[in-house]
């Protein structure tokens, strides 16, 4: 049976494009713990799909790891996707290139600093791809993950002020990297 109360969240979500993971970050333990919202979809999963499938949106429950909407007959690549995918493509090469190991983004424990990442601003090659995306035009590179990652559920701040991919952000990060 579907809860009122966490269908209201889950809508509020969904609908401002962030994603569910099967794992909330928790600030003042510095651990992961299971999503109440993910477990309620993961639960009620063909009812919430039919609910969706009402208003237009298609449900995805992407490798067992996290939840999405999509607008049913909608493109594949918009604006707001292009821009999540040119900035981890950007926050992967910045992690190649420092020589750290793919698990510094993906532990909750690690993640990558603000100092890391700030090289993007500087060096041609990512300057380039930022404005070619419509990046850093007016915001910093802080901003711009704030406003498409961190907002998406797609990155998390962990307690030492990393960045570090959500489940949701390490699948759409390996999709990338596969593709």
């Amino acid at each position: 049976m579907i809860s009122n109360e966490l269908s209201q969240a889950i809508y509020n979500d969904l609908v401002k494009g962030k994603t569910i993971n099967k794992h909330s970050y928790v600030v003042k333990t510095n651990e992961l713990e299971e999503n109440l919202l993910y477990n309620e979809i993961f639960i009620n999963f063909d009812e919430y799909r039919q609910l969706y499938q009402r208003i237009n949106f298609d449900l995805i429950h992407k490798n067992s790891s996290f939840f999405f909407i999509r607008e049913m007959n909608g493109g594949d690549a918009n604006e707001a996707t292009i821009k999540i995918q040119a900035l981890l493509i950007i926050i992967g090469r910045i992690v190649t290139e420092k020589g750290y190991l793919f698990d510094v983004l993906t532990d909750h424990r690690a993640g990558i600093g603000l100092e890391d990442l700030s090289v993007a601003m500087s060096e041609e090659h990512y300057s380039d791809i930022l404005h070619t995306c419509k990046l850093c035009v007016s915001r910093s590179i802080e901003d711009e993950i704030n406003s498409h990652l961190i907002i998406r559920g797609i990155m998390f701040k962990n307690s030492r002020g990393h960045y570090v991919l959500s489940d949701a952000g390490t699948a759409f990060f390996s999709e990338l990297t596969e593709a």
